[in-house]
Order: structure tokens, then sequence, then C-alpha cells
């Protein structure tokens, strides 16, 4: 990760009010990539340019 700021899966569905279900779905059919994603553990982190499509 470099030294943007990123949020959680939880962190946006907070935010946006959308479930984390609808955000993990959102990436599996590719409308709503995340900017990083852990290859540890899987992780989904997102910055604010995915607000313009929530």
């Amino acid at each position: 990760m470099d030294n943007k700021r990123y949020f959680s899966i939880g962190e946006v569905s907070r935010l946006k009010n959308v479930t984390i279900k609808a955000l993990r779905y959102y990436h599996n059919i590719g409308l709503l990539i995340p900017a990083y994603t852990n290859p540890e553990n899987g992780y989904r982190y997102y910055t604010r340019t995915y607000e313009q499509w929530i």
C-alpha cells in the first residue's frame, strides 16, 4: 500500500450505508473494484474515488 488514505470495506459500508455483501457483489461483477486487495488475507481497501460510484 502507498500513502493514500484507504478505507476498509466496513468503513465504506458505514459511510455510504451500503451493505458489505453488496460491496463484495459489486466487486465480483466488476462494478466497483477496490484500490487495493491485501494478498495475504484478501481484505479489500478503497480510496475516496469509490465515492463517485456509490
